[in-house]
């Protein structure tokens, strides 16, 4: 969060993923709404750099700040995370269901991708997945690992999606 008080760093991050044979779109830069209203004109500046070099933008934590909606509609991110707090139990718990499908509709209709985070059941994924929210990240899925077992993960994360039918056509 402190790098978007630099007015270097989207020359930074784009050499580095020059260095790095790293394209742009592949990068994904997830901000806590709470610290860019530290120094919103310089985040403003700095996201808009890297936006228009196509790096992406996830407003994370999504809704548990005081100006998410301003938000939106003032910086250019491309994705939603939607909080845990929002996600978890959301498949029995009408308050949080309604949460989670507003901002789903609403970064839907807004262009943008939408995360779920905090997964942690089959139910939850389920719940989300007929609201066509196709990205998440949470225990079900994995805990956080080295990049050396991720290939590994992989495999089992595949017989895993086949045998509870995790992933649908």
């Amino acid at each position: 969060m402190l790098n978007l008080n630099d007015l270097e760093f989207p020359d930074f991050l784009v050499n580095l993923a020059k260095e790095a044979g790293v394209p742009l779109p592949n990068i994904m830069l997830e901000i806590t709404e709470s610290r860019l209203l530290e120094n919103m004109d310089a985040a403003l500046d700095i996201l808009a750099r890297l936006r228009l070099r196509r790096v992406n933008l996830s407003i994370d934590d999504f809704g548990t700040g005081h100006s998410s909606l301003a938000l939106l509609r003032t910086l250019p991110f491309n994705e939603v995370k939607i909080d845990r707090s929002f996600v978890r139990n959301a498949d029995h718990d009408d308050r949080r269901a309604a949460i989670c499908e507003a901002s789903i509709a609403m970064a839907r209709r807004l262009g943008m991708h939408v995360a779920a985070e905090g997964i942690e059941s089959l139910e939850e994924w389920r719940f989300l997945q007929t609201r066509k929210c196709g990205i998440g990240q949470g225990y079900l899925i994995g805990k956080p690992i080295p990049m050396a077992q991720l290939e590994e993960w992989l495999g089992i994360w595949k017989q895993r999606c086949d045998e509870m039918e995790l992933i649908k056509s």
